[in-house]
């Protein structure tokens, strides 16, 4: 039997491994769950060791998973942030504190500033020390009933630009990655402590976004009115991302890189429900090139694989992906306009592999009865598999309101047929 490194390192090089990976939490941008709905799967499963619930990503509420659930799901990759066992990472490096979602008990990083107004509207705010004048700036806000936090339009920092002149250097952003060196060593302790000490796969997301960067700084209005009026602006915006995230993405693949077996861009969110957000051509005159070579050092400076997450009806971009060396495509989003899996899979299924796609979360998952679940998962996971070069996720984040027997059947379904 292969180890689940082994596992997954064999099947996103297309070959068949011993069984189908399993992805829960690894990949931990859209491969999770939210705080609420791990709560109840933990209460629903009776478990009473890790009913604390921790949130690593305050802004999509997304809890860690326990290693109860690791083992009982037959998981087999981690993230390199992992902060809870099995993690090398200590008490004291990475500090939390509690807080109250929908009136339950979790906990948040403590370096996450968030204010509670009277009417119970919660801001977030981030400080950003090269602007002095405006060091804490709001962020995201989350009304009392919300289960997220939201971040558009709030602070899009070019939104008033008018010409690619005027943009001397990139503003702060959160979404722009800014790696300090005491951050850098807690990562890459907690990566070496996972490579030598675990046989998980070990995911690590590199922070580098271009095509949804750009867009969270000028706002969605403001990106669209200079896509077609004015797109020096655009350009602009990209050549300092590239040259900035060019040297972030050194920094970080010094710190890990030795010890990771995938490495995630993005997100690079390209799609809509129906349609591309933007048109292939455009994309591939401005962002593609870009795109390119942050794959290519990469590559050039690590044997890891690199995976892309895109979410919407992308198919289009598929072939550029490829072209382009991405190795792997998350969040495989079949629920999508022209993301059929037995094309996908026939049209692209030798040249790219699939992270995901292994459940329907916004139809099926929070809606069908188990039975139903079971019946869908175990169908695409028999579309997917032949051949390797397919890792079982569900298509994005578990939502809060999935009933937790849902989720135990989806994974129940694919220790079932996940055997080659």
């Amino acid at each position: 039997m292969l180890t689940s490194r082994e596992r997954v390192i064999k099947a996103i090089s297309h070959k068949e491994p011993d069984m189908v990976p399993i992805d829960f939490g690894g990949m931990d941008g859209s491969g999770g769950i939210h705080a609420l709905a791990l709560k109840k799967l933990l209460e629903y499963l009776r478990i009473k060791q890790g009913l604390e619930v921790r949130i690593y990503d305050v802004m999509q509420m997304l809890g860690e998973i326990p290693k109860i659930l690791l083992e009982r799901f037959e998981v087999d990759i981690v993230s390199v942030r992992r902060t809870i066992d099995p993690t090398g990472i200590s008490a004291n490096d990475i500090k939390f504190k509690d807080y109250i979602l929908s009136g339950e008990k979790m906990k948040i990083p403590e370096i996450v500033d968030i204010t509670r107004k009277e009417n119970g509207t919660e801001y977030m705010y981030a400080w950003f020390t090269k602007n002095p004048q405006k060091r804490r700036t709001v962020i995201a806000i989350r009304k009392p009933s919300a289960f997220y936090f939201d971040q558009l339009p709030i602070y899009t920092p070019l939104r008033e630009v008018e010409k690619a002149s005027d943009i001397k250097e990139l503003p702060p952003h959160p979404a722009i990655p800014e790696y300090d060196r005491r951050y850098l060593e807690i990562l890459r302790k907690n990566a070496k402590w996972l490579f030598e000490n675990t046989s998980y796969a070990i995911f690590g997301m590199s922070g580098v976004s271009i095509f949804e960067t750009t867009v969270y700084l000028l706002g969605f209005e403001k990106f669209a009115i200079n896509l077609r009026r004015n797109k020096s602006v655009i350009e602009r915006i990209i050549e300092l991302l590239l040259e900035h995230d060019k040297i972030e993405l050194k920094k970080y693949l010094d710190a890990v890189g030795d010890y990771l077996q995938i490495i995630g861009i993005g997100g690079e969110d390209l799609g809509t429900q129906t349609a591309p957000l933007i048109n292939p051509k455009d994309w591939r005159e401005l962002f593609k090139p870009a795109i390119e070579e942050i794959v290519r050092i990469i590559k050039s400076r690590t044997n890891c694989y690199v995976l892309i997450h895109s979410c919407g009806s992308i198919k289009p971009f598929i072939p550029d992906f490829i072209d382009i060396k991405i190795d792997v495509l998350n969040p495989v989003q079949i629920s999508a306009k022209d993301m059929n899996p037995q094309e996908l899979k026939r049209e692209f299924g030798d040249e790219i592999s699939f992270w995901g796609g292994g459940c329907d979360t916004q139809r099926v998952l929070p809606r069908a009865t188990p039975n139903e679940v079971k019946r869908h998962v175990k169908n695409l996971v028999e579309i997917f598999k032949p051949g390797g070069g397919f890792v079982f996720n569900q298509v994005h984040n578990i939502q809060p309101e999935v009933p937790p027997e849902n989720i135990v059947a989806m994974f129940e379904a694919v220790k079932e047929v996940r055997k080659y």
